[in-house]
């Protein structure tokens, strides 16, 4: 398509308004339709025609309107995490209280979300919420990016609440139906059990009857949660009990045999008692 082009703003906003009315846009997301020059520029041009809105380089939305406030909502903060990621081609690991507000597991709303990756990165404000990146190792990020990335990093920060019943059963039950969800369910549950020697063992332990989705796995999870190397060790010490029991039903002790001394002195005790 041409620079100047109607068509390419047509394409451009087909495309956006098909899809979620929050999701955040980067010029890359359009590459396939023109140049990206000519993308640049039917950007520009969205947002002076106040189409589109300019959150930060190369970040733009739709933005919705508030009623109530009659001010334009702010940008959506999980849509612009993404679309960083796909910016800067780069990993990006949320906060857990931020992972755990996004999948509704909690209501507090972080006022500053910490995102962890690999690369230096200056802070967007969106509103009262600020996006702060937080230069982090490599060996820290495995689960950045991963579809499964916000139930891990929800659970670590929900730890605590986990050991009572009640809040335990509850964040439980919204799991289970997210895992349930025909559109993210297997992918989270494959996510999941690919990385699942990855995380520890108390999550392991809360998450296998989760997303084991066979039966007899199941219950055989639920009832046996210790870690791999407990049961390795249960296994040795019972075929170890095992092996003492044999030997000690085949090799038990012999007497020893009495001397002849012995012997004749028994004898002559068993006589006098008897003529006593």
């Amino acid at each position: 398509m041409d620079l100047d082009s109607p068509d390419l703003k047509t394409a451009m906003l087909a495309r956006i308004r098909a899809d979620a009315p929050r999701k955040v846009w980067t010029p890359s997301d359009f590459v396939d339709l023109a140049s990206r020059d000519a993308v640049d520029k039917a950007l520009q041009r969205l947002t002076k025609a106040e189409i589109l809105r300019r959150i930060d380089r190369g970040l733009y939305d739709q933005p919705g309107f508030n009623k109530l406030t009659q001010k334009p909502n702010p940008p959506d903060p999980r849509s612009v995490i993404d679309a960083v990621g796909r910016r800067d081609q780069t990993r990006m690991l949320v906060d857990g209280m931020t992972a755990a507000n996004d999948l509704g597991l909690t209501d507090a709303v972080p006022a500053k979300i910490v995102v962890h990756t690999d690369a230096r990165r200056r802070a967007i404000k969106l509103g009262n919420v600020t996006i702060t990146f937080r230069p982090t190792a490599a060996s820290k990020l495995f689960w950045a990016g991963r579809p499964a990335m916000r139930v891990v990093q929800a659970l670590h920060w929900l730890r605590d609440l986990l050991v009572r019943e009640g809040e335990s059963d509850q964040v439980r039950r919204k799991l289970a139906k997210l895992f349930e969800d025909s559109t993210v369910g297997p992918s989270l549950k494959a996510d999941l059990t690919a990385g699942m020697t990855a995380l520890p063992t108390w999550m392991r332990v809360f998450l296998k009857p989760l997303v084991e989705s066979d039966a007899g796995v199941h219950r055989q999870h639920v009832n046996d949660d210790r870690d791999p190397a407990d049961h390795d060790r249960h296994r040795q010490r019972t075929a170890d009990d095992a092996d003492d029991q044999r030997h000690a039903a085949v090799a038990r002790p012999k007497r020893k045999p009495l001397s002849p001394q012995k012997i004749q002195t028994a004898k002559r005790s068993a006589a006098r008692a008897v003529k006593t």
